[in-house]
């Protein structure tokens, strides 16, 4: 299952370049009704318990295909609900506990009933319509009777779908515009497809074909003195970024998506929650107020900016807050010589060190834990960040922080070197989830 996965997603630009038109497929507006009106896989509703690891989750899928359900332990009110791939990457549980959020998550192949056809899957063969998103919302209104907990029918949602997050979103946000968050993952060239929707909707994508320099360099060299000293505020709020030196980006992403997703319910959910069953006022957010980056540099120290101050981007990108932007700063950085070490590592070992970003074990909140960073570079010393905050310092080996707490939540651990000469290095982000 690992390797057709791998060979899957490797392969997927050549196979879309090259794949036969697909038949007409049914589509339609209507939200189903009642579970008689689901394809299999969805009811009675799964649930996910804390005892049951991911990976069981994920092998279970290659005997039987089915939505799962995980509401964190003890929460009262629901926050949002974290739509959910079911993939190599870290286990979504982690964000939904950091985020009160409720988490469903889908295989593969009932991507087929909310999003695409893919005739891969085979799911088109049951006949029902394809890429209907009201599948979702209906289920979470079975889900918040089931449960008790009837804020999930209109609670905001976030997701990671996959790389057909374009027109999944479109469909979403045409049946609960007041309800999308945030949203992830999707390929540069179905993106303009959404301006309208991105232009209120923080959406965060990325691809691990990082070899394109000397198309950047080409970007670089039209824009010229175009944007030199001149302000680039992007148009819409989108971001993209590049996996740099990792075998297999679309394991690494999910990391950055989460940390990106995590910073825009910050900046969007309002502080109390309404009373069940109310909508959930989201907090409209603007491009000038968010923070800009360049998705065009191929470097380790990417340049980012408040929005109303960043000029000279030749391919600009939003971010909701700074704390967005240094994450940013750190996931697209060009293979630096120093990396955070402990207490989490960018890397997951075992059977899969080639999954890059995203693997971390919880730690417990308000735990002094120690810092580490391997380094292989000459430095003058060596800052260690949570995002925009400066933890402290190691001017010598070992390079480490000891008795660092932080609060529960998700953070992303940067490493940065400062050279004599004042020039600096991000390490990639390692993302520590405090419980």
């Amino acid at each position: 299952m690992k390797t057709a996965f791998a060979a899957l997603f490797a392969g997927v630009l050549l196979i879309a370049a090259t794949a036969p038109a697909r038949q007409p497929t049914p589509t339609t507006k209507e939200v189903p009704a009642a579970e008689k009106d689901y394809p299999p896989g969805w009811f009675p509703i799964t649930r996910m318990p804390d005892t049951e690891t991911w990976q069981s989750v994920r092998d279970a899928d290659e005997k039987e295909s089915k939505v799962r359900f995980y509401l964190p332990p003890g929460v009262k009110t629901v926050r949002g609900v974290f739509f959910c791939f079911q993939f190599h990457s870290s286990d979504p549980r982690h964000a939904a506990r950091a985020w009160d959020f409720a988490l469903v998550t889908y295989p593969w192949p009932i991507e087929y009933d909310v999003g695409v056809n893919d005739k891969r899957n085979g799911r088109y063969k049951l006949g029902h319509p394809s890429g209907n998103m009201g599948y979702l919302l209906k289920y979470l209104e079975v889900a918040g009777k089931e449960t008790g907990h009837p804020e999930l029918a209109t609670a905001p949602i976030v997701g990671w779908l996959g790389q057909n997050g374009p027109p999944l979103v479109k469909d979403l946000f045409e049946r609960a515009p007041d309800r999308v968050l945030a949203w992830s993952d999707g390929f540069p060239n179905r993106m303009a497809a959404i301006a309208a929707i991105t232009a209120k909707v923080p959406y965060a994508y990325a691809w691990e074909l990082g070899g394109d320099v000397k198309e950047r360099e080409a970007d670089r060299a039209k824009a010229g003195d175009a944007v030199k000293d001149m302000p680039t505020l992007p148009a819409t709020m989108t971001c993209r970024a590049t996996t740099y030196g990792f075998k297999h980006g679309i394991y690494s992403k999910y990391g950055f998506f989460v940390a990106y997703l995590d910073r825009c319910i910050k900046a969007r959910l309002p502080a109390e929650a309404p009373a069940p069953g109310r909508p959930v006022p989201l907090k409209p957010l603007k491009l000038e107020d968010g923070w800009v980056s360049d998705f065009n540099p191929v470097s380790e120290w990417v340049p980012i900016a408040p929005a109303k101050d960043a000029k000279g981007m030749v391919n600009p990108v939003w971010l909701p807050d700074e704390y967005a932007a240094w994450v940013y700063r750190a996931f697209h950085s060009a293979k630096p010589d120093l990396r955070i070490k402990s207490p989490v590592t960018e890397y997951h070992g075992g059977d899969r060190s080639d999954c890059g970003i995203g693997y971390t074990k919880p730690t417990p909140a308000g735990t002094p834990v120690k810092v580490v960073a391997e380094v292989k570079g000459t430095y003058a010393k060596v800052e260690f960040r949570d995002g925009d905050k400066v933890l402290g310092t190691a001017t010598a080996a070992p390079y480490e922080l000891d008795g660092v707490k932080f609060d529960k939540g998700i953070h992303a651990l940067i490493a940065v070197g400062v050279a004599a000469d004042g020039k600096r290095v991000a390490s990639h982000p390692a993302f520590l989830f405090a419980e």
